[in-house]
C-alpha cells in the first residue's frame, strides 16, 4: 500500500510539474512574441537563450534586430499585432536540456513612401512570396502597404545554464547548428 501511495504522489507531482512547465513555456512564448511585435528589443534580449551571445555579442544582435525597422529609404517595416496562432511541440528532454519547437504566425506590413505602380504590383507580390516563403501577400494601394503573413519557428530551451527557466531562439538552421549538435536537431525534427 505504501508503494502505491508513493507512486501515486510521484505521478501527481510529475503531472503537476509538467503542466506548470508547459504553462510557463506558453506564457513566456507569448511575452517574447509581444516584445517582438512592439519592438521592445532590450526585453527580448533578456529572453533569448544566452549561448547565442557566444556567437555574436549582445549589442550586435540588438542592432541586427532594430535595423530592418529603422532608417529604410523609401519604406518602413512594421510588425502587426495579430494573433500568433502558436503550435507548441512536446517538451522533449535531450541530455540535460529540455526543448520545445514552437511554430507561429508573423504578420508584418511594408509601408511605402510612394505607391507601387500598377504594372509592378504583381512583381512585388511574387518577390515577397518567394523571399518570405509564403502565399499570404497582398498590396493595399490606398495605404501604399504590402501586407505579409508568414510562418515562423522558435525553439524554447530550458537547462541548468539558465536555472531551468525557458529561453528562446528564433530558429535559424545555421545558428542552431552552431549551438547544438546534430542529435538534438534530429530529435526535434528540424
Amino acid at each position: 500500500m505504501k508503494k502505491i501511495v508513493c507512486l501515486a504522489l510521484f505521478l501527481l507531482i510529475s503531472v503537476k510539474s509538467f503542466s506548470q512547465n508547459m504553462a510557463s513555456l506558453k506564457a513566456n512564448a507569448q511575452k517574447f512574441y509581444n516584445y517582438t511585435v512592439s519592438h521592445q528589443y532590450e526585453q527580448m534580449m533578456d529572453m533569448i537563450y544566452p549561448k547565442l551571445y557566444d556567437i555574436a555579442p549582445k549589442e550586435a544582435l540588438l542592432e541586427s534586430l532594430k535595423k530592418p525597422f529603422e532608417a529604410n529609404q523609401g519604406f518602413k517595416i512594421k510588425m502587426v499585432d495579430a494573433p500568433a496562432n502558436f503550435t507548441f511541440g512536446d517538451i522533449k528532454k535531450i541530455g540535460d536540456q529540455f526543448f520545445s519547437v514552437i511554430n507561429h504566425d508573423n504578420t508584418m506590413q511594408i509601408i511605402w513612401d510612394e505607391a507601387i505602380p500598377n504594372l509592378e504590383i504583381q512583381e512585388y507580390i511574387d518577390m515577397f512570396k518567394k523571399a518570405m516563403k509564403t502565399e499570404n501577400v497582398s498590396y493595399d494601394p490606398a495605404n501604399k502597404t504590402m501586407n505579409i503573413k508568414t510562418g515562423a519557428k522558435m525553439i524554447a530551451i530550458s537547462d541548468n545554464l539558465i536555472k531551468k527557466e525557458w529561453k528562446y531562439l528564433i530558429y535559424n538552421e545555421q545558428i542552431f547548428t552552431q549551438l547544438f549538435d546534430e542529435k538534438i536537431k534530429t530529435e526535434l525534427g528540424l
